[in-house]
């Protein structure tokens, strides 16, 4: 029974991870491609960002690192290291910003919602891990039934069809915010040792936390571009309006406006668990006083809070930031780089690399 716990607890650990604040903003990210570039898309970053995740477990079950950065410093040395750990801190103040911002958007600034999110972050780095599992599983739980809810009294009122519209030369511009969707490989070092580095067990808890997000991901990319224009999907991009406030204004439903809030509540909230469980391995990797940890845990909390409350709508552009250059570093470039070395090559490795080096090249020529 604890085994199948721990695979649970693990499964959820990585779904509720990879479904974050990105979700409510993939649909308005995408609308200058259309419904079936935009299904292309996530289909060949999510294979990618499997395949780069398999690669970081397969390095972890072969030499049992304490985390990331020593297994950077490892297999890349210490520039690695250096690029692993820039990546890292920069990717959580990135993804904490805009989750500041959602959060705020959701709730309309309340501050004890605000406080409570942020305690749950901090007391992740300081408690027992399988308490916040068994938490994070819980909200997992809310998590899928909210969207289920969701989703339900989305499929009502007039329809579009779906392949109205394309536009394939504006995929490449979406592909950061894509990638930042199905980021969960911060989790890769607490799943492999939960799991006792067992090779099949760890594949099955990667695939199966992966598929979830997949599934939520195209479901609400179709139920939006079912409902709304590519006119109206440009112009709540441009207003900063999240997915289920657009959806909760056009089929004036308050179960969907409260299941949205609900969800979009617990995406949240299971990606600040999931930040604060993985951050403490990394922190004790490159931190060794326990001040200094406390120091970096401080600003990694409160600092993200004030771009959030004064920059005007910065949810889409951080997001974008954040997987277009950190996280292509830190889940794609980085995790492939140790399997280009002559014994290891193959074609896929090479193609993979390439893949997320182009990504990487994309939002830099577009910032």
């Amino acid at each position: 029974m604890r085994r199948e716990y721990e695979f649970f607890d693990s499964v959820c650990l990585i779904a509720g991870m990879t479904i974050g604040a990105s979700v409510l903003g993939l649909p308005l990210s995408l609308n200058a491609s259309g419904y079936g570039p935009a299904l292309v898309g996530i289909a060949a970053v999510y294979v990618c960002m499997l395949a780069s995740g398999f690669l970081l477990a397969r390095l972890f079950v072969a030499n049992h690192d304490s985390d990331l950065p020593t297994l950077f410093r490892r297999h890349l040395g210490k520039i690695g290291e250096l690029l692993f750990d820039v990546s890292y801190f920069a990717l959580a103040f990135c993804l904490l910003i805009a989750y500041w911002s959602a959060l705020n958007g959701i709730f309309h600034g309340i501050p004890c919602v605000t406080v409570a999110t942020a305690a749950a972050v901090y007391y992740g780095l300081r408690m027992r891990f399988k308490f916040l599992e068994r938490i994070n599983s819980v909200f997992t739980v809310g998590l899928i039934v909210s969207f289920a809810l969701l989703i339900f009294a989305s499929f009502r009122g007039e329809s579009l069809p779906l392949f109205e519209f394309s536009n394939w030369k504006n995929l490449p511009l979406s592909l950061p915010i894509i990638l930042c969707s199905f980021g969960y490989h911060q989790t890769v070092p607490l799943v492999c040792k939960s799991l006792n580095y067992s090779t099949k067990r760890i594949a099955a808890a990667l695939i199966i936390g992966t598929i979830i997000p997949l599934l939520f991901n195209v479901s609400i990319l179709t139920v939006v571009f079912r409902l709304f224009s590519q006119e109206e999907l440009a112009k709540a991009a441009a207003d900063g309006v999240q997915a289920f406030s657009l959806l909760s204004g056009r089929v004036g439903s308050q179960l969907l406006y409260h299941s949205g809030q609900l969800f979009s509540f617990f995406a949240i909230a299971t990606s600040m668990l999931g930040i604060s469980m993985t951050m403490k391995g990394a922190l004790n990797d490159v931190f060794s006083e326990l001040s200094a940890l406390r120091k970096c845990t401080e600003m990694l909390i409160i600092l993200p809070i004030l771009p959030a409350i004064f920059a005007p709508n910065p949810f889409l552009k951080v997001l974008g930031i954040a997987g277009g250059i950190f996280g292509t570093l830190m889940a794609g470039i980085l995790p492939v780089t140790p399997f280009l070395r002559p014994k290891l090559a193959s074609v896929p490795h090479v193609l993979l690399w390439l893949a997320f080096v182009g990504i990487f090249a994309i939002e830099c020529a577009t910032l």
